[in-house]
């Protein structure tokens, strides 16, 4: 039978975004010092290291790295094009009244020298992005601050050892992309306050920063923002979603795209979209489309009490008109501790037999045959013991319980034909 099971970890993005120049909150902190991009050579990292090192003691400060990025605290980069390498890095000093800084070093000869330091906004390190939004070919700075749920996107401009602010704007979300789809980069700025606002904006450089076109009437009268991204929503067309979680549960979708330099937008948050559980939309069959995520309850489960249905995520694609097309299906646990994922050819063509119980024992039986291909169960560790000697796998572990796994599992090719095969079996931090 061919079912391909892995291991999925569903995140969310929850933001709320305030006033820019009224941050408050707590303080972040992080040790990234040895996370470094580039120089690739051993000298050069360890003459910059020192530089960075002697600096900062200097400064009193303490090396920070932006929350979005696992890898790196230190961004080399020949920020103005003239040839000459930068090294940009953030960091704190807790005994100022502007706890967030940046310093610029530039490279001279076999050293590196700092150019400059300047101030930042807030408390914590959200976010930094190196790209060129000014159409100059030179990288720009976009830095996003925050102290709380409050939040500051900069934009700066570094050229000739001189570093300039050139957009500031509060925000729940930015998102540097090109919306309209003329080959020039444009910043959306997401801004969100829970039941006063929520609107969109999108600017484009020509000497300076210009609103291109803005939302206002968006619906604010929900939680917050769980995850918004942008990418391609339909064949060669570009776009926003952003996914909105109205309680502790439930949620919609709404899709943004702009056309003829107007923001629109393509599919309301509205029933059509309304979930019963939170959903990330994302590209999940890796066909360069963002798919919208709905609760699909499996077939001969309709009329069940909603609480009991194991419900399916089924996924669709806007049709680049005014609806939305079915596109692929997947059983995600409701706690994430695994997810099961269909093949292309037995979508919608398979389902849970209506004797199992969540938490318990899921039984996965074609529709047309009622023959069983998956089996997930929950195995005490004494259980356990005897079970994993009778063809069960080890899946994954909740509390005290064992979750293990039988089937005629294969591998299979799935995506969006981009050949890779996707290993039946991944599990994330399980030592059987």
């Amino acid at each position: 039978m061919k079912l391909n099971m892995r291991v999925r970890l569903l995140g969310g993005i929850a933001a709320a975004a305030l006033s820019l120049f009224a941050l408050s909150g707590c303080t972040f902190i992080s040790d990234p010092v040895s996370q470094m991009r580039v120089p690739q050579l051993p000298a050069d990292k360890a003459s910059l290291m020192a530089a960075i090192n002697s600096s900062l003691k200097a400064l009193d400060g303490t090396l920070t790295r932006p929350a979005n990025d696992d890898n790196s605290s230190i961004f080399t980069e020949d920020l103005d094009q003239d040839g000459v390498m930068e090294t940009l890095v953030f960091y704190q000093n807790k005994n100022e009244a502007v706890v967030n800084h940046g310093m610029i070093l530039e490279k001279q000869g076999d050293t590196w020298v700092k150019k400059l330091t300047f101030d930042g906004v807030g408390n914590n390190l959200d976010s930094v992005d190196l790209k060129d939004v000014t159409g100059d070919g030179k990288l720009n700075i976009i830095a996003g601050y925050s102290r709380g749920e409050e939040k500051g996107m900069v934009v700066y401009s570094y050229s000739g050892g001189v570093l300039e602010e050139i957009l500031t704007k509060p925000y729940t979300k930015y998102i540097i992309d090109d919306l309209n789809e003329d080959g020039i980069a444009d910043i959306t700025v997401v801004y969100f306050k829970r039941n006063e606002f929520a609107t969109i904006t999108t600017y484009q450089y020509n000497d300076s920063f210009k609103v291109l076109d803005q939302l206002d009437d968006l619906d604010p009268y929900f939680n917050n923002y769980y995850n918004i991204v942008s990418g391609k929503v339909a064949a060669n067309k570009e776009g926003i979603v952003l996914d909105s979680a109205v309680d502790s549960h439930s949620a919609y979708t709404t899709v943004v795209v702009m056309e003829n330099n107007k923001l629109r937008v393509a599919i309301p948050g509205d029933a059509s979209t309304f979930k019963d559980r939170k959903i990330v939309s994302e590209d999940i069959d890796s066909d360069g489309i963002i798919e919208i995520g709905m609760l699909v309850p499996p077939k001969g489960w309709e009329y069940f009490d909603p609480e009991t249905i194991p419900y399916f995520n089924s996924y669709y694609k806007w049709d680049g008109k005014d609806g939305l097309t079915f596109s692929t299906q997947l059983y995600n646990d409701p706690l994430d501790r695994f997810t099961i994922n269909f093949a292309p050819d037995w979508l919608e063509r398979v389902t849970v037999d209506t004797k199992s119980v969540q938490n318990k024992s899921l039984k996965f039986i074609m529709t047309d045959t009622g023959e069983t291909v998956a089996e997930v169960t929950f195995f005490s560790p004494a259980e356990w013991d005897n079970a994993k000697n009778n063809g069960w796998k080890l899946l994954g572990r909740d509390l005290d319980k064992m979750i293990g796994y039988r089937g005629g599992l294969e591998q299979n090719t799935i995506g969006g034909g981009d050949g890779r095969i996707q290993s039946s079996i991944e599990r994330k931090g399980i030592n059987e």
